[in-house]
């Protein structure tokens, strides 16, 4: 039997414009996300960023693309990411997209779009629950409510961005940074 470590973001500036997002129900969803990659591409360490933008997740897209099934799909990757060396958070996240794209008509949307909800979500849930009770949720269920708003308003904008050029690692490179760049609100 195991324990789940939570692990704050870092004490920043950039951390600090994200709480108080998280205490004022006057902020809009969009301004709350943005100020979250904000501050998650303003770090020292555990670029996220870096992250996702490495070739295993890029590799877990195509899988997903190719698997047949959900269960083909997870053993693939499992055997892929044990191969080449590549487990790290962001190998999580994209194991955990592919199974959620496999039931869309459009994998490679679906993925694309789950890759950042899963890895905001991870940003949110970081800090998030510790203002359950004091700022913009007052109950569980609220602060449920607000991370699938913050994930579907992610969701949309990567919709809107359009696909990568391709899953190669140059073009998922430079995709996951216009995405980020998105995500920030700033304009390219």
């Amino acid at each position: 039997m195991g324990t789940s470590v939570n692990q704050r973001s870092p004490k920043t500036l950039s951390w600090q414009a994200v709480h108080a997002a998280y205490r004022n129900n006057e902020i809009p969803i969009a301004r709350v996300t943005s100020e979250v990659w904000r501050a998650a591409t303003n770090q020292d360490r555990g670029s996220l960023e870096r992250l996702l933008a490495a070739p295993i997740v890029a590799k877990v897209g195509q899988l997903a693309l190719k698997a047949k099934d959900p269960l083909e799909l997870s053993r693939a990757t499992a055997l892929e990411i044990v191969k080449s060396k590549s487990s790290s958070l962001a190998s999580d996240i994209a194991r955990r997209a592919a199974i959620q794209s496999m039931s869309s008509s459009n994998r490679m949307s679906a993925y694309n779009e789950r890759i950042f909800a899963e890895a905001t979500s991870y940003l949110v849930s970081r800090d998030f629950p510790g203002f359950v009770g004091s700022g913009r949720a007052q109950t569980i269920s609220e602060s449920i409510s607000f991370k699938a708003e913050v994930a579907k308003h992610v969701a949309q904008l990567v919709r809107d961005a359009g696909l990568p050029s391709s899953f190669a690692a140059r073009g998922w490179g430079k995709y996951v940074r216009n995405i980020i760049t998105t995500l920030q609100g700033k304009t390219k």
